[in-house]
């Protein structure tokens, strides 16, 4: 993860720009914000579920130049402006690092929200396979849309937030980011 986050800052521009423009948030915050869900995410583990093998993360980005000069690239965010037609996807697949032992925690001890919809979908996986009889998870794909939230002054801190989850309003097809993890032994 820190490699994809090394190729996203020498993709995004200057390092002096600025997290945020008129269209949507830089893609260094966006892939930090990311790094850190998946982080947390990972440290919940729930029980009998198989580790986590691949991690796919698809946005939808448009280069714009930085105040001063530079090609930036910016991830549309929620309520952001745009033009369909100079829309990019980009589409990052990642393999995690070794993983530690992990305790079991409850999701209401995760603080970011892309974080705690990892967590349910896991155990709502889970809770499928004690079925009668039980079906045997062998590869398990979770693909989880979600928006990019952009507060503050000058796009200071990027939010994560699931479809379904956002305050209100509609997104487009633009302002919708997809990340897809799969586990599997």
């Amino acid at each position: 993860m820190a490699l994809l986050c090394a190729a996203a800052c020498a993709t995004s521009g200057s390092p002096n720009a600025p997290p945020g423009g008129a269209d949507g948030a830089e893609l260094v915050a966006v892939m930090d914000a990311i790094e850190q869900a998946l982080s947390e995410a990972e440290t919940r583990d729930v029980a009998g579920f198989p580790p986590l093998k691949s991690v796919t993360v698809k946005l939808q980005t448009e280069a714009s130049r930085s105040v001063d000069g530079e090609i930036a690239l910016y991830v549309f965010a929620a309520g952001s402006r745009y033009a369909a037609e100079s829309a990019s996807t980009l589409e990052l697949e990642m393999r995690p690092p070794p993983r530690a032992d992990r305790g079991i925690l409850p999701a209401g001890d995760l603080k970011q929200a892309l974080a705690r919809a990892i967590y349910l979908a896991k155990v709502g996986v889970a809770r499928a396979g004690q079925g009668t009889p039980p079906f045997v998870m062998t590869d398990i794909k979770i693909d989880l849309k979600f928006s990019v939230e952009i507060a503050g002054s000058a796009g200071a801190k990027v939010t994560l937030v699931p479809l379904g989850a956002e305050a209100g309003g509609k997104l487009n097809r633009n302002q919708v980011q997809s990340i897809t993890l799969v586990f599997g032994r």
